[in-house]
């Protein structure tokens, strides 16, 4: 047992003061504060001797926080506060060690009494602490979950760990054992593993290993050397202007830990991993149970990858340019980084980003023209194929600089029904 206090109680969601004795903080804030790490959005883990539940509405009502029912039949619930969380849990077993033997790995298995400030640490977690290597408590504990195999690649990208050959050798006999395991929570951790700034390795290892191919069957080896040069290409990004795009939420919520981890800059990873098809892309996501939107952004970056790399190998001319904006609308910075990572010249790209930053750019964002029900009030043309056709042809004439205002547009219409030009093909 060693005496330490590394812990800034300022920090705490709640005093200790309101824990019972015999309360230990356990798990993820226990290693993140022996190595010194913090974390903008802090999970604190604490296990008590008994009625962990009541003691959990109790604190809940006293601090104004949210409560959610994690377990009942394990006496776990979540207190949510705006920015962490805090889980108390029913100690497992009569001891806190028949506890801490239940865990994942060792680094986890610390425990830290909180009124004596004593570390408790009985399976060896401080020693692979100090050698950075992740290592099961017991192969048996990684059965009983499989949604741990996953977890040892995240906690190896985040913390920089290497996760121990016996680790892996358990973690590749049991990883067809992950098709057992709720598709949402499979999609939560995946997502850390994407936030990860340096995760290529540990995605490349858990994909070497059969970790990935239960849920994404499509990741190949030249898959994932597209994640490594994304992860590349994001770590030196040439266009810091674009840089906020790629990193702000598209979360729909606010718990905590959503935010950062739900960005473009990880779609355009998800991207990689998935099939290069749209419609087979989704059909992964979906299963995955991603959102609409997130599954629609990879969708459109998917489809921005078949058709755009080619012409990018050239500069793109003003016509090329207006379709290209017009299919990655607000995701352009995303396509930006997956076409530098694919080897197209920044200086073809220069002039792009330099437009997409300016709103008044006309042919990054060009106005609309023209509108249907104009065609039909302004030409009596009966609403049907005819009035596609004839905005196609607008939006085309635009895209080429021919035509830039209203007024120039509805003379084009009338031109084109006239029969004095023929609509060009967009």
């Amino acid at each position: 047992m060693v005496v330490v206090q590394p812990f800034d109680f300022s920090r705490w969601p709640i005093a200790v003061s309101d824990l019972p004795a015999d309360t230990y903080l356990v798990g993820g804030a226990v290693r993140d504060a022996l190595l010194g790490r913090t974390t903008l959005y802090p999970d604190w883990d604490f296990i008590v001797p008994r009625d962990a539940i009541a003691l959990s509405k109790k604190l809940a009502d006293q601090y104004k926080a949210g409560w959610v029912l994690l377990d009942r039949d394990r006496g776990v619930a979540r207190l949510v506060f705006s920015h962490t969380t805090v889980d108390i849990a029913q100690r497992h077993g009569e001891t806190l060690l028949t506890d801490l033997s239940d865990r994942d790995f060792r680094i986890n298995a610390i425990a830290y009494d909180i009124h004596h400030h004593h570390i408790v640490d009985p399976l060896g977690g401080l020693l692979d602490l100090q050698r950075r290597q992740i290592h099961y408590v017991a192969p048996e504990n990684l059965a009983a979950d499989p949604l741990r195999l996953l977890r040892a690649y995240r906690q190896a990208a985040q913390l920089q760990f290497t996760i121990t050959p016996e680790t892996r050798q358990v973690i590749q006999a049991l990883a067809p054992q992950l098709r057992r395991v709720a598709a949402e929570r499979v999609r939560v951790e995946l997502s850390y593993l994407l936030s990860a700034v340096e995760g290529a390795a540990q995605v490349t290892l858990a994909f070497r290993d059969g970790v990935l191919a239960v849920w994404l069957p499509s990741v190949t080896e030249e898959r994932m050397t597209h994640y490594h040069a994304l992860e590349s290409t994001l770590a030196n990004f040439p266009f810091p202007a674009l840089w906020p795009a790629l990193t702000k939420s598209i979360a729909a919520t606010n718990a905590p830990g959503e935010p950062q981890r739900r960005t473009l800059a990880a779609l355009a990873k998800l991207t990689c991993l998935v099939n290069a098809s749209d419609r087979q892309a989704a059909e992964e996501l979906t299963a995955l149970t991603y959102t609409t939107d997130e599954i629609r952004i990879v969708q459109v970056l998917c489809r921005l990858l078949s058709h755009w790399l080619v012409p990018l190998q050239q500069p793109l001319n003003r016509e090329q340019a207006f379709y290209l904006f017009r299919a990655a609308g607000s995701y352009f910075p995303a396509f930006v980084a997956l076409a530098l990572s694919r080897g197209i010249p920044k200086a073809h790209l220069v002039p792009l980003v330099r437009g997409w930053l300016d709103p008044k750019d006309a042919i990054a964002h060009p106005p609309q023209l023209v509108r249907g029900a104009d065609l039909v009030e302004a030409f009596q043309v009966l609403p049907g194929p005819r009035v596609g056709e004839l905005l196609r042809a607008v939006e085309a004439a635009q895209a080429r600089g021919e035509i830039s205002d209203r007024p120039q547009a509805l003379a084009y219409v009338a031109q084109l029904l006239k029969g004095s030009t023929e609509p060009r093909p967009s």
